[in-house]
């Protein structure tokens, strides 16, 4: 299959860059391929007249060892704004781009065979030929490749050796080899996240494998930087509540721990949950931008799930403040039916709910029903930002002396204006003459 209009899924920048690429590898007696999914991607959408430009664009050289990581240095010195990272244990090179024109990362490789000491280990890397690099890749449509050429741009019709195109035209996520779940944790994850984004099943033989693989128990708990990774990609996802869904079909989630159960209803329930906890971040950084710098809660969402006690000791990667409030939510889910209690005043419910910080709250929000969801809500919204009407120097010009009784009238006040008893300077003043 020859690949139409291949210049035009990418920027003019980009390319450039691949053309650029393409040239220095010639230089460097070096084969340069587009691999993966900038060639799958392109080939599902080339009938497509508007497309967002590829965040991520995979290169694989072949010719010699650490081929990719000389090109990536050469490419560095025509485009020094660029961000270069080298990884030379694996032989693999990125250059970055990030600024507000161009957003998007070359990923260099040199084309390589890879050997597990052992289930889920890093590889053992070493240098060989593209033909060999494809077979240790994951599944058929994500193996895919063009040559490049300085002139040309392409060379050639797509290599396909797995029968990649039949799979992308029959909309199935097959596995290369046998094994190779086995082998590396990450694929099971890899596999829901390309079926549910391109809207592909998995084949009938990948997906009893897959069940085999997490039945064994061999991923249980396997913890790691890797997984940790895994599930920051998946929670990235906008389907992500219907990928966990399916992660959790297939039993995959044993990789963070058996005993991690989602709700049956995950696509709506987590989904949502995901959803409001990103929607709340962004409404209360409105209302007191110094106070609330919207950050990723999904992880902290999912461990949520699991006992306190198992959650904060997974090896996932998770900072103290993080562990912290593993055990505040888990303190938090238990309160909030007291909420309901008619005799409860807003300053009441103030007082137990400032004892939390504002990602505990909004985690606990976003899961319990809607009448408690309304009333964490109203907190950190409306009544967490009240303050008193009059200051400490109020205070004193009313005869006050400074301390902790002070303290201790601007919050009587902070707490009335919540309860709505009092709502001006005067209210204020006259409430304390009735408090002497």
């Amino acid at each position: 299959m020859y690949l139409r209009n291949f210049a035009d899924f990418f920027s003019l920048l980009q390319w450039q860059i691949i053309l650029q690429t393409a040239q220095i590898a010639h230089d460097l007696n070096l084969r340069a391929f587009a691999v993966g999914g900038i060639v799958r991607d392109a080939i599902v959408r080339q009938n497509q007249k508007t497309l967002p430009f590829p965040k991520d664009l995979d290169l694989v050289f072949d010719g010699a060892e650490q081929a990719g990581i000389k090109v990536a240095i050469a490419l560095h010195e025509l485009f020094p704004a660029s961000k270069l990272q080298i990884h030379e244990k694996f032989q693999t090179a990125a250059l970055i781009w990030q600024d507000a024109a161009q957003d998007f990362e070359m990923d260099m490789a040199t084309a390589r065979r890879e050997i597990y000491a052992y289930a889920g280990a890093n590889p053992q890397v070493m240098a060989t030929t593209l033909e060999e690099d494809l077979w240790r890749r994951d599944f058929t449509v994500n193996s895919l490749a063009i040559e490049l050429d300085p002139q040309l741009g392409i060379k050639g019709e797509v290599i396909d050796r797995f029968n990649g195109l039949a799979d992308l035209v029959n909309k199935q996520v097959r596995a290369i080899r046998v094994g190779s779940f086995a082998e590396d944790p990450r694929r099971l994850f890899r596999a829901v996240r390309f079926a549910v984004r391109l809207d592909l099943v998995i084949a009938p033989e990948t997906l009893t494998e897959i069940i085999e693989t997490t039945s064994s128990g061999i991923h249980d708990v396997i913890g790691g930087a890797r997984l940790r990774s895994e599930l920051l990609y998946t929670l990235a996802e906008p389907r992500a509540g219907e990928m966990f869904e399916l992660l959790q079909k297939l039993g995959a989630l044993r990789c963070i721990h058996p005993e991690l159960k989602l709700p049956v209803d995950l696509t709506n329930a987590f989904k949502h949950q995901w959803r409001r906890s990103q929607y709340w971040l962004k409404l209360l950084n409105r209302l007191e931008p110094k106070n609330y710098a919207p950050m990723p809660l999904g992880l902290e969402l999912l461990l949520s799930y699991l006992p306190h006690q198992i959650a904060t000791q997974l090896d996932l990667g998770l900072t103290p403040e993080q562990k912290t409030r593993q055990q505040k939510l888990a303190d938090l889910t238990i309160y909030l039916p007291n909420l309901k209690n008619i005799g409860l005043k807003r300053s009441d419910i103030t007082q137990s709910l400032q004892k939390f910080d504002t990602q505990t709250l909004i985690l606990a929000g976003v899961k319990c029903e809607p009448a408690q969801r309304r009333i964490v809500w109203c907190y950190l919204s409306q009544w967490q930002l009240v303050k008193s009407p009059l200051t400490g120097a109020d205070l004193q010009q009313l005869g006050y002396a400074a301390g902790k009784q002070m303290g201790e009238i601007l919050q009587r006040l902070r707490f009335a204006m919540i309860d709505r008893e009092i709502h001006t300077k005067e209210d204020a003043i006259a409430y304390l003459h009735t408090q002497e």
